[in-house]
């Protein structure tokens, strides 16, 4: 599983629409539909309910969908800390001699 999967998901799921979240995570809406179906894959469970009319998430998603945005919330930290200095009181790297 890859962010970007998780990043798909979310995006379906909050604008209802796999052309509205392709605009949102400006990529090809056929790009969109692959990350979703190779994740529903992964997962083995539909996500998603889908007509030509509309697309609603099915009880899967619905139980997913909280916990995909908090492990996209977790990355972004992750992110964020990487690029925090570290302070004073951080453990210097210590070297091992080879």
């Amino acid at each position: 599983m890859e962010l970007r999967h998780l990043h798909a998901f979310v995006a379906v799921a909050e604008e209802r629409s796999f052309s509205r979240a392709a605009t949102r995570l400006r990529v090809a809406q056929s790009a969109v539909s692959r990350t979703v179906q190779a994740l529903e894959r992964e997962l083995g469970l539909p996500l998603f309910e889908r007509s030509r009319h509309y697309v609603e998430l099915t009880k899967t998603g619905h139980a997913t969908l909280d916990t995909a945005r908090a492990a996209l919330a977790a990355a972004e930290a992750v992110r964020d800390a990487a690029r925090e200095p570290c302070p004073a009181a951080c453990p210097q790297p210590s070297t091992i001699p080879l």
